[in-house]
């Protein structure tokens, strides 16, 4: 096998399905190992199987801290070593503020924010030897929302704004270790998340006269896809970004009035 990742072990969280599984897909793909994580086990064991090359799963939530410690130890005993890490992990539960209610704060909290930082913790004794490793990375997707604000998921907004300073806080902690530490903030894409709603009571999705709004504000003509997303995590994670660390990638195809997003 060929590639720039070739030799490297990456773990990806929340990588069952979309932007997640097209992370995985291109990191596979460019000749990295790949640990996958997902709540929904057996469709993360089916994607791992699909990935093509060295490839497992592991069932669990990022708000779990063993789940995150089992993940990072089977990445590094079964795959052969841990380099890179991509947060991810991530849910939506929808409510204008004052009609949010406390779990609905908290399991976004949980998940987005909280998740991150349990898993650069339990990657931490990989990653942060005494002899300096350049190309150990770590990448985490954040959100326009975390930049701009987002109208209607105010928890989700906040949680991904605090992804970014989380990213900026290691990034500085651990340079002297060879770890780059970076972000990528998408805008809207096409996954289950931005699907039309049917339902009030749907956990995923949106309305759809808001989704068709959200497309006519996009200059570039269409919506993004998983595979744009992994397009930049993979610059993040290829030798090409050396010299970058502590930065956080806009990739939303021009889309003005970003406020408004999920």
């Amino acid at each position: 096998m060929s590639g720039p990742l070739v030799g490297r072990v990456a773990l990806v969280t929340g990588a069952a399905r979309g932007i997640g599984r097209a992370i995985a897909q291109r990191l596979a793909d460019e000749g990295a190992a790949v640990c996958i994580t997902d709540g929904d086990g057996d469709v993360a064991a089916a994607t791992a199987r699909e990935l093509g090359g060295a490839a497992i799963s592991v069932q669990g939530s990022v708000a779990d801290v063993a789940h995150c410690e089992e993940a990072a130890r089977r990445a590094a005993d079964e795959l052969g070593g841990l380099h890179i890490l991509v947060n991810n992990a991530g849910l939506t539960r929808d409510a204008m503020v004052h009609r949010m209610t406390d779990d609905q704060w908290n399991v976004v909290q949980d998940v987005v924010l909280r998740g991150t930082f349990n898993m650069i913790r339990a990657i931490a004794p990989y990653f942060r030897d005494k002899e300096r490793t350049v190309g150990r990375r770590i990448v985490s997707i954040s959100s326009v929302s975390g930049i701009h604000g987002s109208v209607g998921n105010a928890n989700y907004a906040a949680a991904k704004a605090g992804v970014i300073a989380i990213t900026k806080s290691i990034s500085q902690e651990w340079a002297r270790f060879g770890v780059t530490v970076n972000a990528v903030a998408p805008g809207y894409v096409e996954t289950r998340l931005t699907a039309v709603r049917d339902t009030p009571d749907q956990p995923y999705g949106i309305p759809g006269d808001i989704r068709e709004a959200l497309l006519k504000k996009i200059p570039v003509g269409r919506g993004g896809t998983p595979e744009d997303v992994a397009h930049a995590v993979s610059f993040f994670c290829s030798p090409l970004s050396d010299y970058i660390t502590g930065q956080t990638l806009e990739v939303h195809g021009g889309m003005s009035d970003i406020a408004v997003t999920g």
